[in-house]
């Protein structure tokens, strides 16, 4: 085994690759964060974990009740990249786990992401679209009220919840 850098990640850590995009990645990241209303707060709030965790966040997974946060920067070994360690938020509780068992959990949470997925696609119609940067919307404001409004017909009080049986 080696943790020598793969020649990709020694691009993106070298100065040339700083100067030449990182500045322009980050520039735009400060006027994201800095944007007012519902897309500011929501790249603000998306961030808060980096204001009280020591390390940084490389990856998260999210359920309904538990939060799973890994901390990096990862380590690479021919291929796999193993966290510093992570920890589990519940309701207001932490626990935080060792490198060994952050990574035995973070390669089960992607299997599971994985199988969830493949299981999601088998009964819905995907397009893919390579995988480049670029914009997705012709018009974000007409493609954001779409999605409002898909959401809005989805989750309307027409829908009752359990229990309301007074119809």
């Amino acid at each position: 085994m080696t943790d020598k850098p793969s020649l990709i990640e020694s691009i993106l850590a070298s100065e040339a690759f700083q100067d030449k995009i990182a500045r322009d990645m980050n520039e735009a990241f400060l006027r994201r964060l800095n944007r007012p209303g519902a897309d500011g707060r929501a790249y603000r709030s998306f961030i808060l974990d980096w204001l009280y965790l020591e390390r940084p966040l490389f990856e998260r997974f999210r359920g309904a009740r538990y939060q799973v946060q890994f901390e990096g920067p990862a380590i690479t070994i021919d291929g796999q990249d193993f966290p510093l360690g992570a920890y589990i938020y519940r309701k207001l509780e932490w626990a935080h786990i060792d490198p060994v068992r952050a990574h035995d959990l973070y390669e089960k949470l992607r299997a599971a992401v994985d199988a969830a997925v493949e299981e999601w696609r088998g009964q819905t119609p995907l397009k893919f679209l390579p995988a480049h940067p670029q914009r997705p919307f012709a018009d974000r404001a007409d493609a954001d009220a779409k999605a409002a409004q898909a959401i809005h017909a989805f989750a309307s009080p027409a829908r009752k919840p359990e229990g309301d049986n007074d119809a």
